[in-house]
């Protein structure tokens, strides 16, 4: 057969681009405010936990706020607002990453590693076993969570990649096990320690069974991901991103020679100390965002120092890097209008209450389940965990007392909920993870589904076993 008669190239099915989905799910936010009747509940200041709750029985509907086609763009600029201290942590962290890869330091670094796993081909599967296990149980205190993690995310991708891996590997070493650790919450402030504060228990207890759920769940991922990593490595057509061109994060052989000098090894020295410092400040001085961001924007310029660069290379070499945080940054932006969206038009209280109502006529096992439905699905409308806990365990609390169940299931069910699922919902971090790794939203999820799916079951399970002993505060 002649070249030009030969039949074209079946085209690869892929879903739009991670923008054209989110506003599909924005322009659906803004029907729903439309079709869902507007509702409200009070919102009440405890003096004793010094935050705002919601009043469980001050639920009542209220004359209807559907927003308009204009403000529906509107909220994409006031989401970007909202969502500013996570956009500049993105750019400050890009940025700093980017400086840090001009001098040639995560080259070096990255060679090192490969050239330790050629020596020794399980070196690479005892150092994703070994990561894995480190950074679920660092998630767990919740010191680590993907605010922090996703800037590392394309320093992994490209170990991954050097390895004979692939993008989704990279991402699944890193960001996938801080968010099982950061689910697990065995001591976590930010999710378990707000919500057992709201429902009256003592501060982390029932420790003993999370750290039952975070073994299992840390043993079941690093399984789950160590059989992907071993079929890709053993035929990279089987890898779900083998199409996509991942030159901007290949080390070539040019790369793979770099020399480990002391200005590199003092620039990874001084990233290490930035981050050791973040865990400290997290810890002990409750420290967020803005002072992440702070803390790579010093590494940049101590860095910058190391390699003897004057002012004007760090600065220039730091605006640089922030072209390739643009995407990523936006995208948190185009995910917080979504939430502005739902807000404005008061159907997220609404919602809400819709599911409240259908939990309080299940059985308790039926009950218990439920709950850990509504969290998930209340994840999507409110993806922060403080804030999540905020919201629900002033409600679900009463309710569990209703119908003689263990305030503790209710926190686990919250746990379980908020934070599982944040490797799922596009309106949380993985969206952009995605982003910023060049990984296609769908072939994320086809990779994410089934692996959810079966976390799913597995929460369930620890749900109902929960209900069977009564878990309680030991």
């Amino acid at each position: 057969m002649s070249e030009n008669l030969k039949p074209p190239a079946k085209k690869l099915r892929e879903l739009p681009h991670i923008f054209v989905l989110l506003f599909c799910v924005l322009v659906l936010a803004t029907i729903a405010t439309h079709i869902v009747p507007a509702g409200q509940y009070a919102r009440v200041m405890d003096e004793g936990l010094k935050r705002t709750v919601i009043d469980p029985t001050s639920f009542k509907y209220v004359a209807d706020t559907p927003v308009g086609f204009f403000d529906m763009f509107v909220s994409l600029e006031l989401g970007l607002i909202e969502a500013a201290n996570i956009v500049f942590l993105i750019f400050a962290a890009f940025s700093c990453l980017y400086l840090m890869e001009r001098t040639g330091a995560i080259d070096a670094s990255i060679a090192l590693m490969v050239r330790k796993a050629k020596k020794n081909p399980r070196f690479s599967l005892g150092m994703i076993v070994v990561l894995m296990a480190i950074l679920s149980i660092w998630g767990s205190t919740g010191t680590l969570s993907y605010e922090e993690i996703i800037a590392f995310s394309p320093i992994f991708v490209s170990l991954s990649i050097a390895l004979g891996y692939d993008a989704l590997t990279g991402v699944a070493i890193s960001v996938v096990p801080v968010g099982i650790g950061f689910a697990s919450a065995t001591v976590n402030p930010f999710t378990i320690g707000v919500a057992q504060d709201i429902a009256e228990l003592p501060t982390f207890s029932g420790i003993v069974y999370r750290c039952l759920v975070l073994a299992v769940m840390t043993a079941f991922s690093i399984l789950y991901v160590l059989h992907y990593a071993n079929r890709v490595k053993k035929d990279p057509s089987k890898s779900f991103v083998s199409d996509v061109d991942y030159s901007d994060f290949t080390i070539d052989e040019e790369k793979m020679n770099t020399p480990f000098t002391l200005q590199r090894k003092l620039s990874m020295l001084a990233l290490l100390v930035g981050v050791c410092v973040m865990g400290y400040g997290l810890i002990f001085l409750g420290w967020y965002i803005n002072q992440v961001a702070a803390i790579f924007m010093i590494v940049s310029i101590v860095v910058g120092i190391i390699n003897r660069w004057g002012p004007n290379r760090i600065a220039s070499t730091l605006c640089d890097g922030l072209s390739r945080g643009v995407v990523a940054a936006l995208t948190v932006g185009v995910a917080r209008g979504i939430l502005v969206v739902l807000t404005k038009g008061n159907v997220i209280d609404t919602l809400i209450h819709g599911c409240v109502s259908l939990l309080e006529s299940l059985s308790l096992y039926a009950s218990a389940i439920g709950m850990l439905v509504f969290q998930n699905l209340l994840n999507f409308l409110v993806p922060s965990g403080s804030g999540q806990a905020a919201v629900s365990m002033p409600i679900i609390t009463p309710i569990a007392d209703l119908i003689h169940l263990n305030r503790q299931i209710a926190v686990l069910a919250f746990q379980f909920g908020d934070g599982f699922s944040n490797l799922l919902w596009p309106t949380g971090f993985m969206v952009i993870v995605c982003a910023m790794v060049k990984i296609p939203l769908s072939r994320y999820y086809r990779w994410i589904i089934p692996f959810y799916a079966i976390c799913f079951l597995l929460q369930a399970a620890f749900i109902v076993g929960a209900v069977a002993i009564n878990y309680g505060p030991f």
